[in-house]
């Protein structure tokens, strides 16, 4: 099966005898389907669930048409940053506990984070200082609460790739990464996902999809078995939000991934403009959809 993936490369040239993504993109945006140049997806992730669900336009142009965002998102290279800062802590700690060496401090935390910010888009913002002071008490926040954790932390960044069968014929991988994986006193794991902004209510944490498909992950792509707990860890307010995934569940979210891609490959992906969608879009300027619902 096609690569879908491959459609454009890292220096955004297309491969022999596919045509440029913006080709593409002009395509779709006049009615066309990404499918005339392509063979349907057979590979999917949480993000690109999301936003076929926002909008499935938005999502061909995104992921089969691999267009880039055009649009500068500073609280994404923010979270980025602060992702990139605690991956390195606690993979520093795991690594050095293994070979008896001392533990990272806390400017050794503020390093890490200097040094993913240096590398960062945010960096250059006009207000890059408001984002830099901003993430002083994060950093306080996330070293009290790692100074009193006693779990043992498996690993960070944690990639997985569950494969599906949606018919005899056709099979599909619905992949991610987990931010963070501890093993409990218990000798189970919990799930960690860092978040940046602004806290959920604890009830989202329950119906995550996220937090669901990670599970999943876990127990069936790594093998560590079903998680104890998920929990999103709202950094910048030093916040835990937990909740518990049965085998049951789990078994019901990959009957559900395995039916969202079908929809997926038999889009036609039309727009569905609004706020939530538009609000939120990197492809206005070759939307006509758009155009009518700003007019």
């Amino acid at each position: 099966m096609t690569d879908v993936l491959a459609i454009a490369d890292g220096n955004g040239a297309a491969p022999a005898g596919r045509p440029h993504p913006q080709e593409m993109a002009e395509h779709v945006a006049a009615g066309g389907s990404p499918f005339d140049y392509v063979e349907p997806p057979d590979w999917f992730s949480f993000s690109s669930l999301d936003t076929f669900e926002r909008c499935p336009r938005q999502y061909a142009l995104r992921y089969l048409c691999r267009l880039q965002a055009e649009q500068p998102r500073p609280a994404a290279d923010f979270g980025s940053a602060a992702h990139a800062a605690f991956e390195t802590f606690t993979r520093r700690r795991r690594e050095g506990l293994a070979r008896n060496e001392e533990p990272p401090d806390r400017a050794d935390l503020e390093r890490f984070f200097e040094a993913a910010w240096a590398g960062s888009p945010l960096a250059a913002e006009p207000d890059a200082e408001s984002w830099r002071a901003r993430a002083v008490p994060m950093l306080d926040r996330f070293w009290e609460a790692e100074s009193a954790d006693r779990s043992q932390t498996v690993g960070e960044e944690l990639r997985f790739r569950l494969r599906l069968e949606l018919d005899p014929k056709s099979r599909v991988v619905v992949g991610g990464f987990i931010d963070r994986i501890d093993r409990l006193p218990s000798g189970g794991v919990e799930l960690i996902d860092y978040k940046t902004g602004g806290a959920w209510d604890p009830v989202d944490v329950e119906s995550s999809l996220q937090l669901s498909i990670y599970a999943l992950g876990c127990r069936d792509a790594l093998e560590l078995g079903r998680p104890e707990r998920v929990t999103l860890n709202f950094v910048e307010h030093g916040m835990r939000y937990s909740a518990e995934r049965s085998n049951g569940a789990l078994d019901n979210v990959r009957d559900g991934l395995a039916m969202r891609a079908r929809e997926i490959r038999g889009s036609d992906f039309m727009p569905t403009p609004g706020p939530r969608a538009c609000g939120w879009c990197d492809f206005a300027a070759i939307c006509s959809a758009r155009e009518r619902e700003v007019a």
